[in-house]
């Protein structure tokens, strides 16, 4: 039910030409994950103005006290992360809630002050989101880029981290779950960007809702759906969804930045990072049009959503 009020306001703002910055900014995505020393990838950022991702623990099901903080330029970032305080880090085992939320920036060129960087709201709720993260020996995460086309029956991941050997799998969603599997890719340990994954697309819908899940190898080299779980975290897939349009381009016409490092540091609270920070987080200041956005609100909200059935 709020997921379709979200949709009806989405929708309404755009069409009317007001609430932009809602449909275009002002909300932050993530997905189960598992980090090594509390970084946190967040999937997508949007801010209408200069602004911050902050990591807040969890309270109640509520923003708690802020842990983490990284400054973030206007626009639409991809694969941008903050790193929790350690600490907090260091007080944390097995599995953690955390809040990916975004603060205004009420005097540009100053420090992060709490009392002033007020955080942002989004249709009454917070401009982000909670997230499973589990602490691991070796981080585990996933990012696509939300939308887009299968080309030459491909799919590609925006950047991976995988904990040790392992695949890279294209789900159909099924009843609220990951599905059969479309495709793999094997890939060693570490972190990579631009995988290109095949998928089978027989039988596919135009614009279909798949998940990309990260998967354990049983030492064989190759997927084997009975022996290859997916990774999970507090229950939940480590995955990212991926909302197929047609062939030729993306409906939503919003520019998509340089990929960032995944190694920010929370501990940057002003406008300019540290060594360190990640960087090459671009923003487009270009707006996409008023039917452009609506478009983008229609996919943002239908994909926030669906993402919570995986």
């Amino acid at each position: 039910m709020r997921a379709g009020v979200f949709l009806v306001g989405l929708i309404a703002l755009a069409v009317a030409g007001a609430g932009l910055a809602v449909a275009h900014g002002n909300h932050a995505t993530a997905n189960p994950q598992v980090s090594a020393d509390g970084t946190v990838v967040v999937e997508e950022a949007f801010l209408s103005t200069d602004g911050y991702l902050v990591l807040r623990a969890d309270d109640g099901g509520e923003p708690g006290r802020i842990v983490g903080v990284r400054p973030l330029d206007p626009g639409r970032h991809r694969g941008v992360s903050v790193r929790a305080d350690d600490g907090f880090w260091a007080n944390v085992t097995g599995n953690a809630t955390l809040w990916a939320v975004l603060h205004a920036d009420a005097e540009t060129g100053d420090d992060f002050d709490p009392a002033a960087d007020t955080m942002l709201t989004w249709f009454g709720g917070p401009a982000g989101q909670p997230v499973p993260v589990a602490r691991g020996e070796q981080p585990a995460s996933v990012v696509t880029s939300g939308a887009g086309p299968l080309e030459n029956g491909t799919l590609t991941v925006v950047a991976a981290t995988l904990p040790e050997a392992g695949h890279l799998v294209v789900h159909a969603t099924e009843n609220g779950t990951l599905g059969r599997p479309l495709g793999s890719r094997t890939l060693s340990a570490g972190r990579h960007t631009g995988v290109r994954v095949p998928v089978n697309t027989t039988g596919l819908d135009e614009r279909a809702v798949v998940a990309v899940a990260v998967h354990t190898d049983d030492g064989s080299g190759r997927f084997e759906p009975g022996s290859d779980p997916a990774i999970r975290v507090a229950g939940e897939p480590v995955a990212s969804r991926y909302e197929r349009v047609p062939d030729g381009g993306d409906p939503i016409r919003v520019n998509t930045p340089t990929l960032a490092d995944s190694g920010g540091n929370s501990r940057t609270v002003g406008r300019t990072p540290t060594t360190g920070s990640p960087a090459g987080t671009a923003a487009d200041g270009a707006g996409p049009g008023i039917w452009g956005v609506a478009l983008a609100a229609v996919v943002i909200a239908v994909w926030l959503a669906r993402r919570s059935d995986v």
